[in-house]
């Protein structure tokens, strides 16, 4: 394993999605473009097999919920 990377613990952990057969599957996604770095671990957790733009519309909709969440969260100040 790079630790920094896939810690080699985890790369023999059982069950490891990512191991199968011997054979490793490593997903790679190189424009990250302006995608917050608290979307990385849903962008990185959707089925590899989903084509670019089903996952990028995905990855849309999370982040319009998350933000929609946010907002919802926030106290209101109205007008006096």
């Amino acid at each position: 394993g790079i630790p920094k990377f896939f810690p080699l613990e985890m790369i023999h952990q059982e069950g490891n999605p990512y191991v199968r057969d011997d054979t490793m599957f490593i997903k790679v996604m190189l424009d990250f473009g302006d995608m917050p770095k608290t979307l990385l671990p849903y962008a990185l957790s959707l089925n590899p097999g989903l084509p670019t733009h089903v996952q990028q519309a995905m990855i849309k909709q999370e982040a319009e919920r998350r933000s929609q969440q946010q907002s919802g969260e926030q106290p209101q100040i109205t007008p006096k």
